[in-house]
């Protein structure tokens, strides 16, 4: 099974689960952005969970098929159509050799995922077929670029997701926040300042950080020694303003952090565009770990 790419769009990346066990390194966690669309892509067609599959952000791609496969398109809306004619989304789909896929502009959300019968094969680095631009590891899709997929006739049984599972992107979140072995450096006021208010997506957000706009929490140190960060780490730069830290984060930072955003609230920011508004409350580690423990049971990510 393959494609040929006919227009790549604003971004578009070949992306896995994510790049493991090299933060000594340097090399950053990447994968997909959208792990609960990308985890039900892979689901409805029975593929393995770390699968790669393609992310396209705002749209404006266009593939053809060269083979006949079975696909699945989840995440943001992004007016997907084959040959034309608009398509569901969230649900297994048959395609045929020639087929033209599209993807125009985002209609809700910002991140679309493709997911095809057996994923795309394309190069491993480092344990990983995740495109890591900062650090160069893998390449953007271009024009005339062959996206191939492990060849697999089987036939697919025609899943959907069921509803009660479809995400809402809508723009203003709330993010549950662990807090962080650094949170009781910051004294009350600060902490209030920080969660009594809802900030603004900056548009210098990217797949490294979301950075956020508001009220500045007053009287962050100027200088600390850098120290390993995790994925959905909240840092308080100098200027007093959070940034989020994300798949393509640095493996070392020097801000205090406030705390973690839970797992599976990032999903959801990751498919919130620059001008959204987000807000902080504090969930305690047991719900935290229930919550993740059954996604990944479901999932079957181990």
């Amino acid at each position: 099974m393959s494609f040929k790419v006919i227009k790549s769009g604003f971004l578009s990346l070949i992306e896995d689960y994510g790049r493991f066990g090299f933060a000594q390194y340097g090399l950053c966690q990447s994968g997909v952005a959208d792990e609960h669309a990308y985890c039900w892509a892979n689901h409805l067609l029975e593929n393995h969970f770390n699968d790669a599959i393609l992310e396209i952000t705002f749209g404006g791609c266009e593939l053809k098929a060269l083979t006949d496969s079975f696909i699945v398109v989840t995440g943001a809306d992004l007016d997907f159509k084959i040959d034309g004619k608009t398509q569901p989304l969230w649900q297994v789909i048959s395609i045929k050799s020639g087929d033209t896929l599209t993807w125009s502009v985002a209609k809700n959300g910002m991140r679309t995922y493709l997911a095809v019968k057996g994923g795309f094969q394309t190069d491993q680095l480092f344990n990983s077929r995740s495109v890591t631009l900062r650090e160069q590891i893998g390449l953007q899709l271009m024009e005339e670029d062959e996206l191939l997929s492990h060849a697999n006739s089987s036939k697919v049984v025609q899943h959907s997701i069921p509803s009660h599972f479809l995400p809402d992107y809508k723009p203003d979140l709330t993010l549950r926040l662990l807090p962080s072995y650094q949170f009781d450096q910051f004294d009350q006021q600060q902490k209030e300042t920080f969660f009594n208010q809802r900030y603004a997506i900056s548009g210098a957000s990217d797949r490294t950080g979301c950075r956020l706009e508001g009220q500045r929490i007053q009287n962050i140190p100027s200088t600390m020694i850098s120290e390993g960060i995790s994925y959905g780490s909240v840092e308080i730069t100098t200027q007093g303003l959070p940034i989020i830290l994300l798949k393509d984060r640095p493996t070392i930072g020097g801000y205090p952090k406030i705390g973690t955003v839970f797992s599976l609230d990032l999903a959801k920011l990751a498919q919130n565009q620059s001008g959204s508004t987000v807000s902080f409350e504090l969930i305690d580690i047991e719900t935290a770990q229930k919550e993740r423990r059954d996604f990944n049971t479901f999932f079957a990510i181990n």
